[in-house]
């Protein structure tokens, strides 16, 4: 590393100077800021994000909303104005679709297309009175996004899509959607249509719980076919269904809105939302979604809560003295790495006889993010003289 003039300059100088301790002094000085001016530019330039402690980097998002959630749970990993109300796009027929099929049984009854705006800017060409399936219209409306399935099966559930739409914002109220408003079926902009990445999460959790959506949403292609003899080949612009862990949910993407995500995958032990709001392109989508995703797997791992023979409890004996309650198995979960877990007992508080060594005594629940993963038997194992040391499962962090 070479140095500036005149720091050469001012060297060369210095070595004419009486050797002494100030000048020495000086000296150090100066060479410090001159390599400070040139190392610490360059090594704050460009930093990329940390690694956790995982070794997983945590990806900088540049979508105006998102949120990661444990889809089982309902757990918020991570999140970026989660409650920032933006434009859904067709991400709007996650609600669509939902209500289609709490409202039919029937996936194979046929409705009939009104009279529509044509052409509409995405729809698979359903012509006013022709008929199609409620299933290929299902899968036309969250593979391809068509508009005019969106419409036709709006009209077949309430007659049209004004009334759909109530329908629609009264179950968004029961779902606890406080921040989502709905204006039409389709995603189309409008200044009341909107939702939050945290209210978006919470609809594709509800949703994949449905198993006919679940493989509507994890459709990557498809043929929709409706009399008498039209077929149109389909593709789901959800990138993360190119991977082998994806399995949902939509997309959206307007003028307005930019992209939008309401993914889901298992790239690790657990299965995960991640919602993205207002991204620049599908590429930056795929790239936030994907990091986020693999981030947030890196932060769940398998554990041994309690282990076979581990003391969880005692129990009092009327004669004086306490009994060990000891775990009759052992107990692995997948767990959050920072997730506090808790141990509810159910054991009588007092035992009149000293129980025979093995005998079950009572259970014992484990919880962790408010949810059970899973109860083990108490058994008994002879006396003690005092209250024993909680095992290691009691422990606030597994």
């Amino acid at each position: 590393m070479s140095l500036p003039d005149w720091a050469t300059r001012l060297l060369r100088r210095m070595t004419k100077l009486p050797r002494s301790l100030p000048i020495l002094l000086v000296l150090g000085a100066v060479l410090c800021l001159v390599v400070g001016t040139i190392v610490i530019p360059r090594s704050c330039a460009g930093v990329s994000p940390r690694p956790t402690h995982s070794g997983t980097a945590l990806p900088d998002v540049k979508a105006e909303g998102a949120i990661l959630v444990e889809a089982l749970t309902g757990t918020v990993l991570w999140s970026k104005a989660p409650d920032r109300r933006l434009p859904p796009a067709s991400c709007t027929k996650i609600m669509t679709a939902l209500i289609v099929l709490e409202h039919v049984d029937d996936l194979t009854a046929y409705a009939t297309v009104p009279s529509i705006h044509l052409p509409q800017t995405v729809g698979i060409g359903l012509q006013p009175g022709e008929r199609i399936t409620i299933e290929q219209a299902l899968r036309a409306l969250i593979v391809k996004s068509a508009n005019d399935a969106a419409l036709t099966l709006a009209t077949y559930v309430a007659g049209d899509e004004a009334t759909f739409v109530t329908l629609m914002n009264a179950r968004a109220q029961q779902l606890g959607l406080s921040r989502t408003h709905f204006e039409n079926c389709r995603g189309t902009p409008s200044p009341g249509h909107v939702s939050t990445a945290r209210d978006l999460a919470t609809l594709g959790r509800f949703a994949m719980r449905n198993a006919r959506f679940r493989e509507l949403a994890g459709t990557r292609t498809a043929v929709i076919t409706w009399p008498p003899d039209h077929s149109v080949h389909v593709r789901s612009h959800n990138r993360l269904l190119r991977y082998p862990w994806g399995d949902g949910v939509k997309t959206g993407a307007t003028p307005q809105s930019g992209t939008v995500l309401v993914g889901s995958g298992s790239p690790g032990l657990v299965p995960l939302i991640v919602v993205t709001m207002h991204e620049p392109n599908r590429d930056r989508e795929e790239r936030d979604a994907v990091g986020l995703l693999q981030w947030g797997s890196a932060q769940y791992v398998r554990k041994t809560l309690v282990a076979a023979g581990d003391v969880v409890t005692t129990v009092r004996l009327a004669g004086g003295g306490r009994v060990a309650l000891v775990a009759a198995g052992p107990l692995t979960a997948v767990v959050r790495t920072a997730a506090v877990v808790k141990v509810r007992h159910a054991a009588p508080p007092r035992l009149s006889l000293l129980p025979p060594s093995g005998t079950a005594v009572g259970r014992a629940a484990y919880w962790a993010d408010g949810v059970r993963v899973g109860t083990i038997i108490l058994v008994a194992a002879g006396t003690v003289p005092a209250s024993p040391r909680p095992s290691r499962s009691a422990s606030a962090s597994p």
